[in-house]
Parts: C-alpha cells; sequence; structure tokens
C-alpha cells in the first residue's frame, strides 16, 4: 500500500469513528489579577517592615520601596518577590540589632508569601483563574512553613525579653531545617 493510499484509509477511519463525548467540570476558582495585587502588597510590606527596622536614610528606603513596589505590580513574578527578600535583607543589616535582628524571623512568613505569591502571579494571568484545588496542593506545605515561621519567631521573642544572637540563631537554624523538610527538593 503506498503513502497516499494509507493516509487516506486513515482519514476514512477517522470519519467513520465519532469522538467520545467529554464532560468538564470546573471547580472552584480565584481570578488572576489578585496574586497580582497580593504579590504587590507583599513586596511593599516586606520592605516598609525591614525599613522600618533599618537605620538608612528614610529617602533611600522609600525610594527603594516603591520602586520595588511598582515593578511588582507592573511585573509580578519570582524575580522581583527574591529581589525584595534580598533588598529587605539588605535593609536589615542596617538595623541597630544587626546582623542577628529577631525581626527577620517575623519578616520571614511576609518574604516566603512575596515568593509564592510572585510565583502564581507569574503564571496566572490578569484574566486567567486559577481553580483552589491547585492553590490547595502546595497550599497546605505553605501555611505549614509559614505557621511554623511565625510560631519560632513567637517563641524567640517570648523567649527573650531583648534580642539574644544566640537564640535567634537557634531559630534561624530550626527555620533552616524545617524548610530543608517541608519544601521539595
Amino acid at each position: 500500500m503506498s503513502l497516499a493510499a494509507e493516509i487516506a484509509e486513515l482519514r476514512r477511519r477517522r470519519a467513520a469513528r465519532p469522538l467520545p463525548a467529554v464532560r468538564i467540570e470546573h471547580g472552584r476558582a480565584v481570578p488572576g489579577w489578585t496574586f497580582r495585587i497580593g504579590a504587590t502588597f507583599a513586596v511593599a510590606g516586606l520592605l516598609a517592615g525591614a525599613g522600618s527596622r533599618s537605620g538608612l536614610v528614610d529617602g533611600v528606603v522609600v525610594a527603594v520601596t516603591i520602586g520595588l513596589t511598582v515593578w511588582a505590580a507592573v511585573r509580578p513574578g519570582r524575580t522581583t518577590g527574591h529581589l525584595a527578600v534580598l533588598v529587605a535583607g539588605l535593609f536589615l543589616l542596617g538595623s541597630p540589632a544587626a546582623p542577628f535582628d529577631p525581626a527577620a524571623l517575623w519578616l520571614a512568613p511576609l518574604a516566603y508569601l512575596a515568593v509564592r505569591l510572585g510565583w502564581w502571579a507569574e503564571r496566572a494571568g490578569r484574566r486567567s483563574r486559577v481553580e483552589t484545588a491547585a492553590l490547595w496542593r502546595s497550599g497546605r506545605r505553605d501555611v505549614a512553613v509559614v505557621g511554623a515561621t511565625v510560631a519560632i519567631g513567637g517563641l524567640a521573642s517570648v523567649a527573650t525579653g531583648t534580642p539574644v544572637a544566640g537564640l535567634v540563631l537557634l531559630g534561624g537554624a530550626a527555620l533552616l531545617a524545617l524548610a530543608w523538610w517541608l519544601l521539595p527538593r
């Protein structure tokens, strides 16, 4: 049989066989623009919180915060979230309690939230929708990481009326161990 005859036979078989009926159901969904707004507010809150602890000139902190917040609103993504975490760390290095500022454990959940919301905003367009089932797949892990971070930060603050570098280091090590255990590699 020639190639032309085989193609003709394939077309005849495809026309003779109807396609199966497919039923599609959609669950509850979140609009894509909410991730963009959430990522913008998370970046702004992270930088404002870290900047308030910093001893840098207020004008520099405000300018950098506004610049990164506008960038997060216009082009959200992982890069914006990670850059906000980096700048927040630099702001915290300028704090009087540097290098072991206990505010780092309180800002860590906001940093994680900024990166995750940026990740979702990068993948979901403004007009798209993301089903809540997809969000809960990684959401359980996210809630566990953020909850543990807040608990560790709270315990470190309660245990020490004043910032103690050893306990902050212990809390940071516990946070890293928890993230290593929970996050996929």
